[in-house]
């Protein structure tokens, strides 16, 4: 769950993972031009981005709050909840397709790594044990299907080398790009992906407004892009207990949020 506009005078918006994973479907499905690669399988790697957050949705009807009565989001629930709840994203993701789930296992992975050193960083070493054992678990994993599908001359070319970093990077791009928004995160902020000469490429994204965002390079079809999330409109931040937060986010309106990446040169 991410809160959106958490100190706005009219309430917050609470977007779902689903909702934040729909948003980095969105642009995804226009990520690749002449200068940037294109995904591909295509199918496969669109699937990974919709569905890496899937396994959330079984917690989210539920929703719990922290310490202070704050709607619980992912970067203040415990460990292994949220270790388990990554498993359920790659077993769900696995279930449609293998290279799917091949991608999101690696993406949590990586992930993880840096889990791992942020929680070593506050002397959690127990929190840190767990995490080492399960990045251990998505490698395993990875290295399962990539025997089973190597094979299969549709994944020929990206399974491993720049073909599987392609699809690799425009998961993490994707996903990174629709939690900064979801999430309001600072901006500027970088990040790598693969440019079609299969070199990699340094893409900023900074702010223009509330609402619209320029990246540079632009790594997408056509001039600017529109994408939109689902949100429900909360009147606080802040509940007594769990099971008011969910009385209230069952009752709250659902509102569209949208916003506009742009290249550049677009006026």
């Amino acid at each position: 769950m991410f809160l959106y506009r958490e100190h706005d005078e009219s309430g917050p918006y609470a977007i779902q993972q689903a909702s934040h994973a729909w948003l980095a479907w969105q642009i995804a499905a226009h990520w690749g031009n002449r200068r940037f690669a294109r995904p591909a399988p295509r199918a496969e790697v669109l699937a990974a981005v919709l569905l890496h957050d899937v396994g959330w949705s079984h917690d989210e009807r539920a929703p719990a709050v922290d310490d202070e009565g704050r709607p619980e989001t992912f970067d203040s629930m415990p460990v292994d909840t949220h270790l388990q709840i990554w498993r359920r994203c790659v077993s769900n993701s696995a279930s449609f397709s293998r290279y799917s789930g091949l991608l999101v296992a690696r993406h949590f992975a990586e992930l993880a790594e840096r889990k791992t050193a942020a929680h070593l960083e506050h002397h959690d070493t127990a929190g840190a044990r767990s995490i080492q054992a399960f990045r251990a678990e998505m490698e395993r994993l990875q290295d399962g299907w990539m025997e089973e599908l190597k094979v299969d001359a549709r994944y020929e070319r990206t399974l491993t080398g720049n073909g599987r970093r392609t699809n690799s990077h425009v998961l993490a791009a994707c996903d990174m790009i629709s939690v900064v928004l979801c999430a309001e995160l600072p901006l500027p902020f970088t990040m790598q992906v693969m440019g079609a000469d299969e070199a990699e490429v340094v893409v900023h994204v900074s702010r223009e407004d509330d609402r619209t965002f320029r990246m540079d390079p632009w790594p997408l079809e056509g001039d600017h892009l529109k994408i939109h999330v689902e949100a429900h409109h909360l009147r606080t931040a802040r509940f007594d207990c769990a099971a008011a937060y969910r009385e209230a986010l069952n009752s709250a309106p659902v509102e569209r949020i949208a916003f506009l990446l742009k290249r550049p040169s677009s006026p």
